[in-house]
């Protein structure tokens, strides 16, 4: 199988002090995992960083005797079904101050990885931008680049004509981009966890064939075709769901072209939604991913002894365990439409 993903990508544990959030050192200390069943526990660590068991939200509250700030804000991250970034920036949203949100974004060596994903948005905006202009758009193009160079009055005028269209200030035409970026940033962003996680997905999907071929295992376990043609059936919907949902996000250098109040405005709100429907999916297969991974594969890559028994014992206990639970999300995204 192929490495394991990189911690910033891991979406189903979150260590506690991964941002300012809690007041207590005691829970900084401690990280939130979802296990294999989708069920949230705090794993907790003592001072010299030694385990000493997992417990629910009220154990720890109890335990703890936790602010009535620290409550909310660990009931809230439990729950949420992907630990991921924008699902945590989400959950804490109504709890956090504007600047302590702000913290809560990606490392700036993964936003620079995902240079490549925001290139063809770049270009929309900067063409549109540029209109009237001699300037050409490169991928190495930014908007302060241009602003600085002799074409400053041409550009400024398509700044203010994006402003009157969009209905804004033109001096809110900065943070309305941004947001935009952010929103385009962050698909990017699961697009790449995605494709890296594609290939694992692909691994754990030719297991789960190889158990429903499995003649003897039929013969002793009737429910096995089934179940493990349910799990083939939800691995290939995520598969093409997901592949449709980030194929629409090619046109993405389009929107600017005919961008209006009312297309930003159902793009964030549409994309706002997608975002934990999207992170649930990916942190979904990355549990099951990594539980087949740690019992069955050595930090090696070697595979473990086992018997067809044990395989399908412990697929039916991890991997098809709640494998319904994507069906929602997976629908939400297949009928999703992007205005682009």
């Amino acid at each position: 199988m192929s490495k394991k993903p990189q911690p910033v990508d891991i979406f189903f544990e979150m260590p506690l002090d991964k941002w300012k959030v809690f007041d207590s050192k005691t829970l900084a200390q401690s990280k939130i995992v979802l296990l294999h069943d989708l069920k949230p526990v705090v794993d907790m660590f003592n001072a010299a960083g030694i385990g000493i068991g997992i417990r629910t939200a009220g154990e720890v509250i109890t335990e703890l005797g936790l602010s009535p700030q620290d409550r909310q804000r660990l009931v809230a991250l439990m729950g949420a079904r992907s630990l991921d970034v924008y699902s945590v920036r989400a959950a804490l949203n109504d709890f956090l101050s504007d600047s302590e949100l702000e913290q809560i974004k990606l490392p700036k060596k993964e936003s620079e990885r995902l240079h490549g994903y925001m290139n063809t948005y770049s270009r929309g905006l900067l063409s549109v931008i540029l209109q009237g202009t001699d300037v050409k758009v490169t991928s190495r193009s930014s908007l302060s680049e241009i602003l600085d160079g002799a074409n400053r009055g041409a550009v400024l005028k398509n700044l203010v004509d994006i402003a009157s269209r969009l209905r804004i200030e033109p001096t809110e035409i900065v943070a309305y981009i941004a947001k935009l970026s952010e929103i385009i940033l962050a698909i990017s962003y699961y697009q790449r966890v995605y494709d890296v996680l594609l290939a694992d997905l692909r691994e754990l999907t030719a297991e789960v064939k190889k158990l429903n071929e499995q003649v003897s295992l039929s013969v002793r376990f009737p429910g096995v075709k089934d179940e493990t043609k349910e799990a083939l059936a939800a691995a290939r919907n995520t598969v093409l769901t997901l592949n449709g949902y980030f194929d629409q996000f090619h046109k993405v250098e389009r929107f600017f072209d005919v961008i209006t109040p009312e297309k930003f405005r159902g793009m964030r709100e549409s994309v706002e939604i997608h975002y934990r429907a999207i992170g649930m999916i990916v942190c979904f297969w990355q549990i099951k991913i990594s539980e087949w991974r740690r019992r069955f594969w050595d930090d090696r890559g070697r595979r473990r002894d086992s018997t067809w028994e044990q395989r399908y014992n412990f697929f039916k206990d991890t991997v098809y365990h709640n494998l319904y639970v994507i069906e929602e999300n997976i629908e939400l995204i297949k009928n999703a439409k992007l205005d682009l």
